[in-house]
């Protein structure tokens, strides 16, 4: 959140058409963080969740043969929809992370959600965050409730972009 508060702050340095700082423009308006969540995972990454699960032995925290996952995505409703290609660019990078994770954390690794509620921790340290990256204002949305991206106005491109997972939200900060 640092990293692109820091890059936000600093397009505000910039000048604008008639070379009049964008700071200036901004004065007297609040900054604030938006925190869009998604608790779920959902759609392509669900499914390779699931077969994940399938293919994933608790007790050795091994799985099957890359082979053995990639023909399961193959014949899954995600294979079905797109072609070999596609499902190796679009999935296997995502499948080799969630594999390495439950190498390291056991099953947990491959759950739909985490075995929290994120935005419930994010809610209970808002004043820690408001305080650490200097913002006057911080709220945790829903990246899948249409009002809660209506809040973001026409930077609701950052989210689909960027969209938040389980344990990666997605944040955007605004002046008003």
């Amino acid at each position: 959140m640092r990293k692109k508060l820091e890059k936000y702050k600093s397009n505000l340095d910039n000048v604008d058409k008639n070379g009049a700082p964008v700071t200036s423009l901004v004065q007297g308006k609040k900054l604030i963080g938006l925190i869009y969540v998604k608790e779920q995972f959902d759609e392509w990454k669900a499914e390779c969740l699931r077969i994940l699960q399938n293919n994933f032995n608790i007790e050795t925290r091994t799985f099957a043969l890359d082979r053995v996952i990639l023909e399961a995505l193959q014949s899954s409703s995600l294979g079905q929809a797109k072609g070999l290609r596609q499902i190796q660019n679009l999935c296997m990078p995502f499948v080799r992370l969630k594999k390495k994770d439950a190498v390291q954390l056991g099953a947990q690794a491959l759950d739909l959600k985490l075995p929290f509620g994120e935005v419930q921790v994010l809610e209970e340290n808002i004043d820690l965050i408001k305080k650490q990256l200097v913002l006057e204002e911080v709220q945790v949305l829903s990246a899948t409730n249409p009002d809660d991206r209506a809040k973001v106005g026409p930077h609701v491109k950052q989210i689909e972009q960027n969209p938040p997972f389980p344990g990666s939200p997605t944040t955007i900060f605004l002046t008003r």
